[in-house]
């Protein structure tokens, strides 16, 4: 019977595709009333704006990964295993790529997957914009892997240079990119050193040079004016250095060239600037950007095919309002994965749909453990120019990642899972230190 049930299919397991996979799976797989199927390379989830907390020790992915099986289970959808690698739009099936395990060996062989309605919520990776020396020279903040080999490389050289012997020696970071991602990563690494030394670390935070290098004229420029600033004499004060208007014209193994003439030493180099959609989604038929994101329409169809929606940082979709297109954003996803399950059930049962209207619900940037600033458009409106900052910030920041819990798992598992963490922070050290 399932066979005959029209059949969903989502490509990518971030938070716009899990969450779209399990409002359907709930809605519609549990009652029999379409199969829907959720496809991703990877055996579990990590909500992506954490990932600096997981590059830093500060979350613990054993703990707060969320395994696809399990969770597909609970919530009346089938995961499927693997990369997706070709679209045939006649057949109307995707592609997998094998699957082979940790020695190479293949455990599965490449597979299709039909489809009836095809979702692709790929996300988005780093954008270099081909600056000589990047990919070789840089780490990137992609992935939990991505996150993972970061934290280690901090570990082992916050212990080399605490062990050296001298009290000159300098850890020295440079993080290209000062939206979201890059000013959070530097204020959670200069956190995590000052809480190493606690721990009783020979590193003195002292010897922590950060520095974050923007092309623009200041960090977090997508925020109002007062935000940045806040921002900036925040990260200032911890002593982590701010370089405005600064270009990236090459990386090497020491640093970075920037288009001035001038070098700054790193021996951690981070691109977390700018972003782009996979370049193999260019090469699936479909519309896309000269950023390889996929152009949708404003109710998220591809401009190629009506049977094939694009949400999340893959696509390339306007806001519905006039403006061209969305920023690559947790809120954006979130918003487009809610509205997408109600039209994707409204369209099952034969009814029209409107298109999708972005609201703008204001932006929270984390500096650290105790604080963070943002603005709050979704109280006071878009409109107003208006924000908050601190303690009271950074426990409305930390509120986002609840929600995505509450969207996932459900309110009373989500607050479970909270007071979990509340208990376990109890007994183990603030920070993930081996």
């Amino acid at each position: 019977m399932s066979q005959k049930l029209h059949r969903i299919v989502i490509v990518g397991g971030g938070a716009g595709g899990l969450e779209l996979a399990t409002k359907l799976g709930r809605e519609l797989g549990c009652k029999k009333h379409a199969h829907i199927i959720l496809v991703d390379g990877s055996p579990t989830h990590i909500w992506k704006p954490l990932l600096h907390e997981v590059a830093t020790g500060a979350l613990n992915t054993g703990e707060d990964e969320v395994n696809y099986f399990g969770h597909a289970y609970r919530n009346g959808y089938q995961f499927e295993f693997g990369w997706m690698k070709g679209l045939d739009r006649e057949r109307k099936t995707i592609q997998l790529a094998s699957v082979c395990d940790a020695n190479g060996d293949i455990l599965t062989g490449e597979r299709d997957i039909a489809y009836d309605t095809l979702v692709l919520a790929l996300g988005a990776i780093a954008n270099d914009f081909g600056t000589p020396g990047a990919q070789k020279h840089c780490m990137f903040l992609n992935t939990p892997n991505d996150a993972e080999k970061l934290r280690r490389r901090i570990l082992d050289l916050s212990f080399a240079v605490g062990t050296s012997g001298h009290g000159a020696s300098k850890l020295t970071i440079g993080i290209v990119g000062g939206g979201a991602t890059g000013v959070e990563l530097a204020a959670e690494i200069d956190h995590t050193i000052r809480e190493m030394h606690n721990y009783g670390a020979n590193l003195n935070p002292a010897q922590l040079e950060i520095t974050i290098i923007e092309g623009a004229p200041r960090i977090l420029s997508g925020a109002p004016e007062s935000l940045s600033h806040y921002a900036t004499e925040e990260l200032v004060q911890r002593g982590i250095m701010v370089a405005c208007n600064a270009r990236v014209a090459a990386v090497s193994e020491t640093g970075f060239q920037l288009a001035d003439g001038q070098q700054i030493n790193a021996a951690i180099r981070v691109w977390a600037a700018g972003v782009k959609a996979p370049d193999w989604l260019a090469n699936l038929g479909l519309s896309t950007n000269r950023n390889n994101q996929i152009e949708v329409t404003t109710c998220l169809q591809t401009q190629t095919d009506p049977n094939i929606f694009a949400i999340g940082d893959c696509a390339a979709a306007p806001d519905g309002e006039g403006r061209p297109q969305l920023s690559a954003t947790a809120q954006v996803a979130h918003q487009q994965a809610s509205w997408l399950a109600e039209a994707l059930i409204k369209r099952l049962n034969g009814k029209a749909i409107t298109p999708f209207v972005f609201k703008p619900q204001g932006m929270m940037v984390s500096l650290g453990k105790h604080t963070a600033v943002g603005s709050l458009a979704a109280v006071v409106g878009p409109k107003r120019n208006y924000y908050v900052e601190g303690r009271g910030a950074k426990l409305i920041y930390a509120s986002l990642y609840r929600l995505h819990q509450a969207a996932v798992h459900g309110w009373v598992l989500a607050v479970l899972l909270w007071i979990g963490d509340k208990l376990r922070r109890v007994g183990r050290p603030t920070l993930k230190l081996h």
